[in-house]
């Protein structure tokens, strides 16, 4: 008997509504369903038990990065249905719902897997791992920072900054947007460092491959009293813009490639074109 776990945006009416109406379809084939809201599960450690076939998710992006936080350890699907502003990683319209979990049923579509990066502070046994990026942000009331970066163990480049991130292809339409960096296809196996904000000309984004080991660290200010500045040069790290921890000068945080995947159920291959074009606008004329 397959099992549904549906995770909803409850600040959306829309969205509320769907996961009733897909609970109750589900539940007239037979399906065992289970709803939460979104930020309760994203306090979870990992999927309830028994464990689920499928994790829905009803509502922007972010939505969906809780589910796929949850799901991924577990290697299970992931179907999002998008209620939000972008949605470049929900796969479907809402209106769209009932026929793809009757594909689903029926083993007729298809899984894409995407890569996922994870985060280690100073080689400490537990990870932080995201599907978008993992970020080391200044706090909003600090100085700029120094960032000090080394790849695979040499040194690459250091340079002031409000932060930097470490993005995979899927991030790439995410907060690596903001910093420059190239929109690349969710298919692609690749990870993009960028700067965030950074003051110098020389900082420029940087695509790697998924074997690369991105390495990071808080350089001091050499003209300030360590004692008294460590709190304002400590770095916020996070993923996926949650499970935040915080870095002090001279910790190093070491990205990698996740062992995880998250694995999204797709319909449409030419889907990641269109949304380029419709969302983002490309291809429209600002002078009509």
């Amino acid at each position: 008997m397959k099992r549904v776990l549906i995770i909803y945006h409850a600040g959306k009416p829309s969205a509320a509504q769907a996961a009733e109406q897909a609970r109750h379809w589900l539940e007239s084939h037979n399906c065992p369903v289970s709803l939460v809201d979104q930020q309760e599960a994203a306090r979870w450690e990992s999927l309830p038990s028994p464990t689920p076939d499928l994790v829905v998710c009803l509502g922007g992006d972010g939505t969906l990065l809780t589910g796929a936080w949850l799901a991924a350890p577990a290697n299970i699907p992931v179907l999002g249905a998008h209620l939000g502003r972008f949605g470049f990683i929900a796969q479907i319209r809402p209106e769209n719902l009932q026929s793809a979990l009757q594909s689903w049923f029926q083993g007729e579509c298809q899984i894409q897997e995407r890569l996922m990066i994870q985060a280690r502070v100073d080689h400490e046994p537990n990870a932080i791992y995201g599907l978008n990026e993992i970020a080391m942000l200044r706090a909003p009331t600090a100085p700029m920072l120094t960032f000090g970066i080394r790849i695979n163990g040499r040194e690459l480049t250091s340079y002031p900054a409000d932060g930097t991130l470490v993005s995979t292809s899927t991030g790439s339409t995410g907060y690596a947007l903001s910093t420059g960096a190239p929109v690349m296809h969710p298919e692609v196996q690749a990870m993009i460092l960028a700067a965030i904000s950074p003051h110098t000309l020389g900082a420029r984004p940087l695509v790697l491959p998924p074997s690369a080991t991105v390495s990071i660290t808080i350089e001091p200010h050499p003209n300030e009293d360590v004692g008294s500045a460590i709190d304002r040069q400590e770095a916020l790290l996070t993923a996926d813009g949650n499970r935040h921890r915080v870095v002090a000068p001279g910790q190093v945080v070491e990205i990698t490639q996740s062992p995880y995947k998250t694995r999204l159920l797709v319909f449409n291959e030419g889907d990641f074109l269109e949304k380029l074009r419709n969302r983002l606008l490309w291809g429209a004329r600002v002078n009509e």
